[in-house]
């Protein structure tokens, strides 16, 4: 059965994505540097940003997240997720926005998503039996490959980032943050 909260919470995933999508598309595609294009820009991302805080307080307030379960993990508790996204994000907005400025920033910002999605896929062996069983079926199936998938993606980005090949540095990068916020608007259904 379709709930009103689903239905907000998935009409919210998809605005959220869109937005994200909208925001790398400019980024990738401004070559001059116009002040107005920059407002936009900016207007987006926190309109991402306030979007991505509502998703989650109503995704928390469905799922009675409010307070934490104890018998839970990190990983379900968003403990380590979130910052992940939160730091590949703005790691692809600097890079996109001005590579050479912000490289150094971007390569910290990668590799602490990346290591931080490494603790999150770690705590899944310390969950909790009862939460073990019930972590089953197509949807989470889709949900791990692309937490997986973005962690390889992730992964092969930075091999090609040290090595200076750009294009399939960009290209990985955007597989990752195309990975983890499609595991991560997911998961947010599934718990």
């Amino acid at each position: 059965m379709v709930t009103p909260v689903a239905i907000a919470v998935i009409g919210l995933s998809i605005a959220v994505a869109v937005i994200l999508i909208v925001i790398c598309i400019l980024l990738n595609s401004i070559e001059s540097r116009d002040k107005k294009m920059d407002y936009i820009v900016f207007a987006l991302i926190i309109l991402f940003a306030v979007m991505v805080l509502v998703l989650l307080i109503v995704d928390g307030i469905w799922f009675e997240w409010f307070p934490p379960d104890p018998n839970g993990s990190l990983h379900l508790a968003l403990i380590l997720g979130l910052p992940a996204l939160i730091c590949i994000t703005a790691a692809m907005i600097l890079v996109l926005y001005n590579e050479p400025k912000f490289v150094f920033w971007h390569g910290l910002l990668g590799i602490t998503a990346w290591i931080l999605t490494l603790i999150n896929v770690i705590s899944l062996f310390w969950m909790h039996p009862d939460k073990v069983v019930s972590f089953s079926g197509l949807g989470h199936f889709i949900h791990i490959i692309g937490g997986g998938g973005g962690l390889a993606a992730g992964f092969a980005n930075a091999l090609f980032g040290v090595s200076g090949q750009r294009q399939r540095a960009k290209l990985t990068g955007f597989i990752t943050l195309g990975c983890w916020w499609g595991a991560f608007l997911l998961g947010l259904l599934l718990q």
